[in-house]
């Protein structure tokens, strides 16, 4: 009698037939019939082909396998696991955690909770007690424990440095980057809380989520032109964003040796000291968002007179032409561009008319003013009353539409200048990224520790996902972050029990699926797997 048996050697699988027979001595044996080669050699196609050919000889269709009951025992997200992992092996990032791992002598497995935290970050962002409650919902996550989390989080705040400069480096590598221009922005991330603690990272500030009260945290990010991460560094919530600027510049010297680069900022970058900072101490070149009500009254003049806008800049975007006339001045050895749009000039309008409207409505309850009344453009009188400021509001006319932009790079012409510029709004939608997609905001950790480790755990999670987005923009396959997520949501796997065997059903293989899993040269899942097979696809 002739069977089919894999048997395993050191150097694969392989496929042989065996015949049953008794030996001289009358016992049992087997012996190889043929041999059919390494499993390894064949498509998971072709090995289903040598099934249907056994079960056609048997007069039987493949359908015969499934007989009796069929019951789905559970059903599990393969795709975050598979997807992500293989793109956070390309940042070396397993090597980093094991190097981690090995050198503290961890007894639990850094990787494999890591791997949960960003998977979950990934598909539904939660808390770290969420992401314990949900690891079922995912085959190739090893059991974890929830304080095994938190200790990650604590090793990732502890190597993020090197974390950052690996993924940099990796980057580098993976898409050629040619780094000649840096943009810098920050952004706050708030907490449920308006407790604050001296020394603490966690404090109030200035808000850019409108969370007016809450305790907070500044987080500066670099990214290049193609928003591929450089570097972030974390601040106080109650620090000025323009004192963050010449500490980025000094760490893209001190962790990168990089010797010439153009920085590009907003205007809440533009100060004397992150000047010479940029340009004296590090011989950097900078394209800076100016402050043009902050400019001597001569330079201002010049800047809003109409009459000097002889150049025209044309923006091409989302398909929209947009028009803007510009001008140039030099003033204290860097170069002032004004530029005017008449789209900014309708929205310049419409914003104060917003405000005014706004003040109007809280002179009725004078009491919710305090010390908000200068935004609305109100003023205090000597009686303690508020009034519209009618001479502010005539001033404020004036700079409808006009944008200042300071460089002291020589060697770009004024559109390129301004095309450079243009692209801050790359790093923008960055921050959309983390608040939206990734969740980033609101935390809800409380020491310094944990908040560092938590949006080190969200930078790599960024990473991560702009990388699979590249990678699909390079095939002509562009997916959003929404997109990929429906996406890698229908890549689910059915246990399903039949005659006593345990099988894996896998969900119907779409086009989008497809293309993820060949542009990151995934190994397909064939549509019925054992339980054995499964760690090989993953």
């Amino acid at each position: 009698m002739a069977f089919l048996k894999i048997e395993q050697k050191k150097t694969g699988q392989y496929l042989r037939i065996y015949e049953s027979y008794r030996n001289e001595l009358g016992k049992p044996a087997s012996r190889v019939l043929y041999s059919l080669g390494k499993v390894e050699d064949y498509t998971a196609e072709q090995l289903k082909r040598f099934g249907d050919k056994f079960y056609a000889l048997a007069g039987l269709h493949p359908k015969e396998l499934f007989r009796g009951d069929i019951e789905e025992i559970a059903r599990y997200n393969y795709g975050y696991y598979q997807i992500f992992r293989k793109i956070f092996s390309f940042y070396n990032l397993d090597v980093i955690l094991e190097r981690i791992s090995k050198k503290h002598r961890l007894e639990f497995d850094l990787i494999n909770a890591v791997m949960l935290m960003l998977v979950e970050r990934l598909n539904d962002p939660c808390s770290k007690r969420s992401n314990y409650l949900n690891q079922e919902e995912y085959i190739g996550i090893n059991k974890v424990e929830l304080h095994h989390l938190y200790r990650a989080l604590d090793y990732l705040c502890d190597y993020n440095h090197l974390i950052q400069q690996n993924i940099y480096q990796s980057g580098r590598d993976l898409f050629n980057q040619q780094l000649d221009v840096v943009f810098y922005d920050v952004t706050t991330f708030y907490f449920e809380s308006s407790v604050e603690h001296e020394g603490a990272l966690r404090q109030k500030g200035f808000s850019k989520d409108g969370k007016i009260g809450s305790t907070q945290v500044l987080f500066g990010l670099l990214i290049d032109k193609n928003k591929h991460p450089i570097g972030y560094k974390i601040y106080r919530g109650d620090t000025f964003e323009s004192h963050t600027f010449s500490d980025a510049v000094l760490q893209l010297k001190r962790s990168y040796n990089i010797d010439k680069i153009i920085v590009v900022a907003d205007r809440g970058m533009m100060n004397k000291h992150n000047i010479e900072c940029t340009e004296k101490e590090n011989n950097y070149e900078f394209i800076i968002g100016e402050k043009l009500r902050m400019l001597p009254a001569h330079i201002q003049k010049y800047l809003i007179n109409k009459n000097n806008f002889t150049k025209e800049w044309i923006i091409n975007q989302d398909e929209i032409i947009i028009p803007v006339k510009y001008c140039t001045i030099e003033y204290e050895g860097r170069i002032i561009i004004g530029t005017y749009s008449q789209n900014r000039a309708d929205k310049d309008k419409h914003e104060r008319e917003e405000r005014i409207a706004k003040g109007k409505k809280l002179l009725k309850t004078p009491s919710l003013l305090k010390n908000k009344a200068h935004h609305f453009f109100l003023t205090e009188t000597e009686s303690q009353k508020f009034l519209l400021n009618e001479e502010r509001i005539k001033k404020d006319k004036l700079f409808d539409g006009f944008l200042a932009i300071a460089t002291n790079v020589k060697h770009l012409s004024v559109e390129q200048v301004l095309d450079n510029y243009k692209q801050l709004y790359q790093i923008e939608h960055t921050f959309r990224t983390f608040k939206s997609h990734l969740e980033t905001r609101p935390m809800f950790h409380w020491t310094d520790k944990r908040i560092e480790g938590h949006l080190c755990l969200c930078y790599i999670a960024y990473t991560l996902l702009h990388h699979l987005q590249q990678k699909l923009s390079q095939e002509n396959m562009p997916l959003s972050e929404t997109q990929i997520r429906k996406t890698i949501d229908m890549m689910q796997l059915s246990l399903i029990k039949n005659n006593g065997n345990l099988f894996f059903l896998r969900a119907k293989m779409k086009d989008d699926m497809a293309a993820i899993a060949n542009t990151l040269g995934l190994k397909p899942l064939p549509n019925i797997l054992y339980q054995e097979t499964l760690p090989k696809y993953l």
